[in-house]
């Protein structure tokens, strides 16, 4: 074994002698059982100290390359060789199929596909709020308080329900925007809308189970219980809201968004609303009352909540998303003590507990009065920029052509056509004029329904009259 040093390299002299030692061994050069040089012998071979040397053989032996005892000396390690002297071919863990990651769902989340050279001007996504200057300013305001709190149990380990503080919190805005009396131990914190789901299928569903979904509807509610090998029954939703005569007497769980349908934009009306409550008390079913953009109603209050009206029987979503920021990642379900203490059991075991900054800040926001102000200037913000997409649809021409959904509530329309509408064609006609649209269809299951969604919130009022007005010019 020869080493050699060189003085003008950078690496030690110790670390100089584990590199050559190492090739010599991986090359072959050096075989399993082979003893490496004596350290006295090579700290006087290469005019160096002993305990460099010792720290190389340390080294090399914590790495797995030589074995040391005090009989032998330092040997090569005893390692199995090759086959006929090739490389052995090099395995990877198997990643197992899974049928349902495997789906395409590329269309509810990105443009369908388009060349992608061509860039949306005016860009009429979804669910995306408007991130005004003012909101930046008091939350930054409500960060900076929270920080400079000293409680020093807010920054250790803390329920899985959710800090206290901002469940009371939540209780009182229930109550004064909503209508809705809960305790703080019937709310339980959430990261959105996507873990709510999950969890309520761990906590209170068992695998094989029926769960029925509006269709179209909101994907993140089949995709998350299809995940929990639920079986999924989809029900199509009409002019009053979900068909509830369609519902099977057998589901175990009905996913709803009564305040503003998701995504064709229907309020469901008096009569539905007392036939859902109706069936859900005759056949023992679980409601999860998703409340979308049920602070945004631009035509007298804002709907009833089911929650209000059987609060047994019910799960009621809300989520942070829209209210302040999609970054923001906290949401809410409030329910029956019960099944809320069995969600938080399934919380404390996948995750512990919410990460606490976000939360505090959120009680600073609720505290001060700053998240009432909030929605409600957004309120008045998006009544208007729900006013202009609507009068400039009529005055297009749009509404002669399509039939038009969404027009008292919400942060979307919904340009419904026939059943011959090409809608990819029509995507991607606007997207050439420089505007961006969605498709239908991916929000349906068994529907044929076609349309197009127009999401208008983060979009000043001059920019969405101009989008529909060449929205107009490619599709009249």
């Amino acid at each position: 074994m020869y080493i050699k040093l060189d003085k003008k390299d950078k690496r030690t002299i110790w670390l100089q002698i584990v590199d050559q030692v190492i090739e010599y061994i991986t090359n072959g050069q050096l075989a399993p059982g082979d003893p490496l040089v004596p350290t006295r012998q090579l700290a006087q071979e290469l005019s160096i100290s002993r305990s460099s040397v010792q720290i190389a053989y340390e080294e090399l032996q914590s790495r797995g390359y030589v074995i040391t005892s005090r009989r032998g000396g330092t040997r090569v390690c005893e390692i199995m060789p090759d086959n006929n002297g090739e490389k052995a071919e090099h395995t990877v863990p198997v990643i197992p199929s899974k049928p349902f990651l495997e789906e395409k769902t590329e269309g509810v989340d990105h443009w369908p596909e388009v060349d992608h050279e061509e860039k949306a001007e005016i860009d009429f996504r979804l669910h995306v709020p408007y991130i005004d200057p003012t909101f930046q300013k008091l939350w930054r305001r409500a960060s900076n308080t929270a920080m400079r709190e000293e409680n020093v149990f807010d920054w250790g380990y803390s329920s899985p329900y959710g800090l206290y503080s901002v469940r009371e919190q939540i209780s009182r805005y229930l109550a004064i925007e909503r209508g809705i009396h809960v305790q703080p131990n019937q709310i339980l914190l959430t990261l959105g809308a996507r873990q709510t789901m999950d969890i309520i299928a761990q906590a209170l569903l068992q695998e094989g189970d029926l769960v029925s979904v509006e269709d179209p509807g909101f994907p993140v509610a089949w995709t998350s219980m299809r995940y929990r090998d639920m079986r999924i029954e989809p029900i199509p939703v009409d002019d009053q809201g979900i068909c509830v005569g369609q519902i099977s007497p057998h589901t175990k769980m009905i996913f709803t968004t009564p305040s503003h349908q998701f995504p064709s934009g229907v309020l469901m009306t008096a009569n539905r609303r007392q036939e859902l409550i109706q069936f859900a008390q005759q056949n023992q079913t679980w409601i999860i009352e998703d409340d979308y953009d049920g602070e945004f109603r631009y035509r007298g209050g804002p709907m009833p909540s089911l929650y209000s009206q059987l609060p047994t029987n019910i799960l009621y979503l809300l989520s942070f998303t829209k209210l302040l920021a999609p970054g923001i990642r906290l949401a809410a379900v409030i329910g029956p003590e019960e099944a809320i203490a069995r969600m938080a059991k399934v919380q404390e075991f996948v995750c512990r507990h919410l990460p606490v900054m976000e939360q505090l800040a959120l009680g600073q926001f609720f505290e001060t009065g700053d998240l009432l102000k909030h929605v409600r200037r957004m309120r008045s913000i998006y009544h208007k920029r729900h006013r202009d997409i609507i009068q400039t649809l009529n005055t297009s021409g749009l509404a002669d052509h399509f039939h038009i959904s969404g027009t008292e509530s919400g942060l979307h329309v919904l340009l419904e056509g026939n059943k011959q509408f090409d809608e990819y064609k029509a995507v991607n006609a606007a997207l050439r004029a420089g505007v961006g649209v969605f498709p239908l269809s991916p929000y349906c299951l068994e529907s044929s329904r076609k349309g197009l969604l127009l999401g208008f919130a983060h979009l000043e009022s001059p920019k969405i009259i101009e989008g529909v007005k060449r929205l107009a010019g490619v599709l009249i």
